[in-house]
C-alpha cells in the first residue's frame, strides 16, 4: 500500500493457503480449546448465517454432516503433519481424539 509519504508492505505466509469450503475454517476454529457448548454455538451461528446467504442453505443435519467431514479432514491433516514438530503446550491439540469424536458422531447418526 503506497501513500504520498510512505510505503506499507504486508507479507503473507502462503504455506497453508488453499482454496476450499469455508467449513474447513470453521472446523479448524472449533477444534480449539472451546467447550462443547461454545463449539455448538459457533457452528449454529455459522449455519444461521448460511441460511440468509442464499448460495447453500443446508438443513442442520446436512450442515453438521459436512462440518464433521471437515473436522475429520483437519484432524487427519494435523495427525500426519510432522513427527518432529511439537506445538507450544498451550496450543497442543489431541487430533486423534478429535478424529475419534467425529467418527463416534458418524456412527451415532448413520
Amino acid at each position: 500500500q503506497e501513500t504520498a509519504d510512505r510505503l506499507r508492505v504486508c507479507p503473507v505466509d502462503w504455506e497453508m493457503a488453499a482454496l476450499g469450503p469455508g467449513l474447513l475454517d470453521l472446523a479448524a476454529l472449533i477444534a480449539g480449546n472451546w467447550t462443547e457448548a461454545e463449539k455448538s454455538l459457533m457452528a449454529l451461528a455459522y449455519h444461521q448465517a448460511l441460511s440468509g446467504e442464499g448460495s447453500w442453505s443446508p438443513t442442520i443435519d446436512e450442515f453438521l454432516a459436512a462440518l464433521n467431514c471437515c473436522r475429520l479432514h483437519v484432524a487427519m491433516q494435523w495427525l500426519g503433519w510432522s513427527a518432529e514438530w511439537r506445538p507450544p503446550p498451550n496450543q497442543a491439540q489431541n487430533w486423534l481424539d478429535e478424529a475419534l469424536q467425529v467418527m463416534e458422531w458418524v456412527m451415532r447418526t448413520a
